[in-house]
Formats: C-alpha cells, structure tokens, sequence
C-alpha cells in the first residue's frame, strides 16, 4: 500500500481555526512542498462551512469535511472511527494533530486501534536528509534536552505542541478542493453526551497579553495564588506559573509556561518563586523585560533576569502591590 500527502487534523474554536491548526497548516504546508506533495486537512464537526475555505487559504490543497450532528463536540469513539475511515481512505503518509487534551486523546486512540507509532508534544518535524522518513523533535528531561525520535509504521502520528511554528500568511486568493466525506456516525456511536459547555473566563489571553505574573513553587500552598492575582490585576495583565504549578492543578492544565506549554513574549515578565528550569526558560526567555523575585539568589531564573529581587515573596509582592496602587491613585 502506498502512503502520501500530509494530513492536518484541524480543530476550530468558535468556529474558526485554533491558532494551533493555522501553524499546523503552516509546518504541513512546508512538508508538502519539500516532498512534492499535497496537503491535506481533516475537519470533523457539525456545521463547519465558516473554516473550510480559510483552511485552504491557510495552505490546504484539500479540505475533507465531515459534517454530521453527533459530531459538534468532541467525543472519543466517535471521532476515532472518522480518523480511521478517512486513514482507510486516503492513506496518508503522516498525520500532524494538535498536542491538546481532545489531540492528545484522538492521537492515543487511533494508534492503539491501528496498532501504530505515535510521537506526543512535537516541537518540530523534520525530513531526513534522504527525504524518506521524519525526524520527530520532542523536549525530555523537564526539556533540557530534544530528542529525534523516528516512526517505522505508517501512517505516521505526530501531536504538536502550540507557538512552535510561524503562522502563515492568509492568502485569500489560494484555491482548493473541498470533499464532503461520508462519516456514517450515528447515534449508536455516541456513547457519551455532552450535557453542556462552559467557556472558561479569560479577561487577559496568556499568549496575547502584553505583561504576564507567573507563580512558581515558591508560593508553597494554593491559597497563596491570590498574591500572583493581585499583582496581574493592578498591572493589567494576564495570569500564568510554571509546569508544577499546572501539575498540582493551581492552574488549567494547559495555562503554564514551558517547552511543552505556552511560549510568550510579553513585554513585561513577571516570575514569582520560580526557580527557572531550562523547561520554563524556554517558554519565556525572549519577553521584553523579566523580573525575577526569588529569595534564592542562586535561583536560575535570576540569569535570564533584567531585575531580581532577593527577598521573601511574601514580604516583597504585597509591598509591590501596594506601592503600584499608590501611584496608580496619584497618576
């Protein structure tokens, strides 16, 4: 059996592209063309014509659109038998999904189902020199060290973490081909229903934000949080912490800085008790200004630091939160 062409899983927020699926679009789209190959993007949902035609203007050769009822929210065994039908299908030569928690799930279940390789969290994708297989980067070691890592089946399933690849150009002159597909989902596929949604409340987004206050374990327990809260709310700014902090659930799962989190370049840079892995270094080591407060004066973080201060965090925020709401009265 001959396996060809990239393949995009697409995920739509308020039904239109994720930043992720636009990267993705990017990155297969520069895959495609070093093979000499098409591009190809799956949508799975239910009433998707609003991101059809900006997928191929992103850089789709062909849109696969699965459209069908039971599908406007994400379910496991629903949407793994669509990628399944569409592999049977088309046979592509590697499928790029994005590294999210319905990504993560989709990628995990149709290899197990397929008895295929999988590479999680993708930094970068690669070809070989000789053009006949992918050089699969993933962080390791808290992300001190990127590993290549190769798949001997096929098709190939990668899941990509966001802000690694630059966003193309929308050129809204790109032609495509667009193709209903059939996905023969029914009720009976459906084994669990979403009762509703509830959007999280974001007044700043983290990636968007021009000034950012990350929390570290330096805070030790979670009702401590509120000094980080305070902060960003007097600057204006958005809220975020380090990898541990989102393991211990202080955070959403998908809210830390890191190699395999977020990658931000705010103006402003905030750390409070973070000690500076080379994980979370790199998720934000190119913002405007960083400042580091830490009562470790051999911290790490104090080497990627415009500003430190070497102090205890429960002394020096609080001072710093009062002081900036004085001059915020008196300007």
């Amino acid at each position: 059996m001959k396996y060809e062409n990239i393949l995009i899983v697409i995920e739509a927020e308020d039904k239109k592209l994720s930043k992720l699926s636009i990267e993705m679009l990017s990155k297969g789209r520069n895959l495609a063309d070093e093979l000499d190959q098409k591009l190809f993007a799956l949508i799975i949902g239910n009433k998707n014509e609003n991101i059809l035609n900006d997928t191929i203007m992103y850089g789709a050769d062909k849109v696969i659109n699965v459209d069908n009822k039971f599908l406007e929210n994400y379910t496991t065994m629903a949407y793994t038998k669509v990628l399944n039908n569409i592999i049977d299908e088309f046979n592509p030569l590697i499928i790029l999904i994005p590294a999210t928690e319905n990504g993560k799930d989709l990628g995990g279940r149709i290899c197990a189902r397929r008895n295929i390789g999988l590479v999680a969290d993708c930094v970068d994708i690669v070809l070989t020199d000789e053009k006949d297989n992918f050089k699969c980067i993933r962080p390791t070691f808290d992300g001190s060290l990127l590993s290549d890592i190769r798949i001997s089946s096929y098709p190939k399933i990668v899941t990509v973490s966001k802000s690694n690849f630059k966003a193309s150009r929308k050129d809204i002159n790109r032609q495509g081909e667009i193709v209903n597909f059939d996905s023969e989902i029914t009720k009976s596929d459906i084994l669990t229903e979403i009762v509703g949604v509830i959007k999280t409340n974001k007044k700043v987004s983290i990636e968007d934000a021009n000034i950012i206050v990350a929390g570290g374990l330096g805070l030790e327990q979670p009702k401590n949080w509120h000094l980080v809260r305070e902060l960003a709310d007097v600057l204006g700014g958005a809220v975020s912490g380090s990898k541990p902090i989102s393991d211990q659930l202080w955070i959403p799962a998908d809210a830390f800085v890191g190699v395999t989190g977020l990658k931000v370049k705010p103006k402003l840079y905030i750390a409070i008790g973070i000690s500076g892995s080379v994980q979370h270094l790199q998720g934000m080591r190119e913002s405007g200004i960083i400042v580091a407060i830490n009562k470790d004066p051999d911290a790490p973080i104090f080497k990627v630091a415009h500003y430190g201060m070497v102090g205890d965090l429960f002394e020096v925020v609080p001072m710093l939160i009062e002081k900036l709401k004085e001059l915020k009265i008196n300007g």
